[in-house]
């Protein structure tokens, strides 16, 4: 029996697959072989701290701000020197005795005003009373602004009493009147004060004497 004659075109063609798929076969991997990195454990875990033996050297430093300078190379400003800042602090106490001095001022001037015009008032009656009573009522006018002014000057009717008039340390002013008092010479206009124990009077202005040859000033007082 006779076998049957092989075609030579199809051995090329068989043997040319078998090395085709000899050369896509992958090669076996190793056991070590990975896509990525391997890390060894030992970079891995933390290394064992021992508080005691911690070496505080190797840390790092917390930022300790900006570098201190030596005095030659830099100037503190004193604060009282800086011209954005005025420290005053301002104490209580001060301000209440401030405020207590203010009221003490406005209180005696009040109290000054008040007797001012009660003394302008009394002044003002007597005025009045005078030039009713009076001879002449230019002559009375004029005396009695001099007498006021006199009065307001001196501090009252109640210094001049105690400085014209003895008096005891309880007396006490009570009442004052602008009159004339009828003398040998002619009226005297002058001021009669009423007291707590006497009734005087006073002139305004000086009356003259003889005495000898020489002329004497007095004010007449009764």
């Amino acid at each position: 029996m006779s076998r049957p004659a092989s075609d030579p075109n199809n051995i090329p063609e068989a043997k040319q697959s078998t090395t085709s798929s000899d050369s896509t076969r992958v090669p076996p991997l190793s056991s070590d072989y990975a896509p990525y990195p391997k890390l060894d454990p030992k970079d891995v875990a933390p290394p064992p701290e021992n508080w005691t033996n911690v070496s505080m050297g190797s840390q790092s430093q917390p930022n300790q701000g900006p570098a201190t300078f030596s005095g030659s190379a830099a100037t503190t400003m004193p604060a009282e020197s800086n011209p954005y800042v005025s420290p005053a602090p301002v104490r209580s106490s001060s301000v209440k005795n401030k405020m207590g001095a203010v009221k003490e001022v406005l209180g005696k001037l009040g109290k000054k005003a008040a007797e001012d015009t009660k003394k302008a008032k009394e002044i003002a009656g007597n005025m009045w009373q005078h030039l009713k009573t009076g001879p002449s009522f230019a002559d009375a006018a004029v005396g009695r602004i001099a007498q006021g002014t006199k009065v307001l000057a001196e501090g009252g009717y109640d210094k001049i009493f105690r400085t014209t008039f003895e008096t005891a340390p309880e007396e006490q002013l009570l009442k004052t009147y602008a009159c004339y008092l009828s003398t040998s010479a002619g009226p005297v206009m002058g001021v009669l004060y009423l007291s707590s124990q006497k009734l005087a009077f006073c002139s305004d202005n000086p009356l003259s004497y003889q005495v000898g040859a020489q002329t004497q000033w007095s004010y007449y007082k009764v």
